[in-house]
């Protein structure tokens, strides 16, 4: 049978108080949080369920890239290889993205940039007989 979210907390944290304790220092600070106070303030509200994704997906981000702006660089490198626009603006657009928005971002397959064939090229990839029939006649072959 499958174990409750409370479940989990207990048997891998010791307990809610834990597990929050953990992701104080993990997380970044946002909605006006200051302190460390206010931040475990706001967790604390959370669900379990909640606080085991954030959880995991701190501990991916830890493992994989170390921080949140290691992942940033990671997917624009990853779009400049694609041939896709990777600028300021979508530099400044992706730090207000979440880390669990950012690790998604990361899977994402953007692909390689498209590289122009020559005619003869084209021409060779033509199958039936009439296809390089006019291929041939456009480059004058």
């Amino acid at each position: 049978m499958r174990k409750t979210p409370l479940q989990i907390v207990k048997e891998k944290f010791g307990g809610r108080e834990k597990l929050v304790g953990e992701l104080v220092g993990m997380v970044d600070k946002m909605h006006g949080d200051d302190s460390d106070a206010s931040v475990k303030s706001r967790l604390m509200g959370l669900s379990n369920q909640k606080l085991i994704r954030l959880y995991t997906v701190e501990q991916k981000v830890r493992e994989r890239f170390g921080d949140k702006a290691k992942m940033i660089t990671h997917v624009m490198d990853a779009r400049k290889k694609a041939g896709l626009t990777a600028d300021a603006t979508l530099q400044t657009k992706l730090e207000t993205y979440s880390k669990a928005q950012l690790l998604d971002m990361t899977r994402i397959n953007f692909g390689t940039a498209a590289v122009k064939q020559t005619a003869e090229q084209r021409m060779a990839s033509k199958r039936g007989k009439k296809q390089r029939a006019r291929a041939k006649a456009k480059i004058g072959a």
